[in-house]
Protein backbone atom coordinates (compact mmCIF):
# COMPACT_ATOMS: atom_id res chain seq x y z
CA UNK A 1 0.00 0.00 0.00
CA UNK A 2 2.95 2.52 0.71
CA UNK A 3 4.28 2.12 -2.59
CA UNK A 4 0.82 2.54 -4.05
CA UNK A 5 0.14 5.68 -2.13
CA UNK A 6 3.75 6.76 -3.28
CA UNK A 7 2.86 6.17 -6.81
CA UNK A 8 0.22 8.40 -6.73
CA UNK A 9 1.47 11.51 -4.93
CA UNK A 10 4.71 11.86 -7.02
CA UNK A 11 3.60 10.05 -10.58
CA UNK A 12 7.04 7.89 -9.46
CA UNK A 13 6.97 4.16 -9.62
CA UNK A 14 10.49 3.12 -8.40
CA UNK A 15 12.30 0.25 -9.91
CA UNK A 16 13.98 -1.66 -6.91
CA UNK A 17 15.69 -4.82 -9.42
CA UNK A 18 19.32 -3.01 -9.15
CA UNK A 19 20.23 -1.41 -5.52
CA UNK A 20 22.79 0.21 -7.06
CA UNK A 21 21.27 2.55 -9.12
CA UNK A 22 18.11 5.08 -8.92
CA UNK A 23 15.41 4.04 -11.17
CA UNK A 24 11.72 3.90 -11.85
CA UNK A 25 9.18 5.51 -14.25
CA UNK A 26 7.03 8.81 -14.58
CA UNK A 27 3.85 8.09 -15.09
CA UNK A 28 1.82 10.15 -16.59
CA UNK A 29 -1.99 8.85 -16.68
CA UNK A 30 -3.84 11.89 -17.94
CA UNK A 31 -1.38 11.80 -21.08
CA UNK A 32 -0.52 8.20 -20.82
CA UNK A 33 3.33 8.65 -21.17
CA UNK A 34 5.62 6.57 -18.96
CA UNK A 35 9.02 8.01 -18.73
CA UNK A 36 12.25 5.83 -17.57
CA UNK A 37 14.74 7.15 -15.74
CA UNK A 38 18.26 5.60 -14.73
CA UNK A 39 20.84 7.11 -12.40
CA UNK A 40 23.86 5.64 -11.30
CA UNK A 41 25.27 7.83 -7.75
CA UNK A 42 28.82 6.54 -8.61
CA UNK A 43 28.84 8.65 -11.29
CA UNK A 44 26.36 11.55 -10.04
CA UNK A 45 25.68 13.74 -7.29
CA UNK A 46 22.88 13.04 -5.33
CA UNK A 47 21.54 16.75 -5.30
CA UNK A 48 22.05 16.30 -9.32
CA UNK A 49 19.85 13.52 -9.32
CA UNK A 50 17.11 14.98 -7.35
CA UNK A 51 16.93 17.94 -9.00
CA UNK A 52 16.55 16.15 -12.60
CA UNK A 53 13.73 14.04 -11.14
CA UNK A 54 11.88 17.53 -9.48
CA UNK A 55 12.65 18.58 -13.05
CA UNK A 56 10.74 15.25 -14.41
CA UNK A 57 7.86 15.24 -12.28
CA UNK A 58 6.80 19.12 -12.95
CA UNK A 59 6.60 19.16 -16.99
Amino acid sequence: MKLSMYASVTNIIPNLDDPSKIAGYIVDRDKKVIDKFEYDPAKMAASDICHNIWKAINL
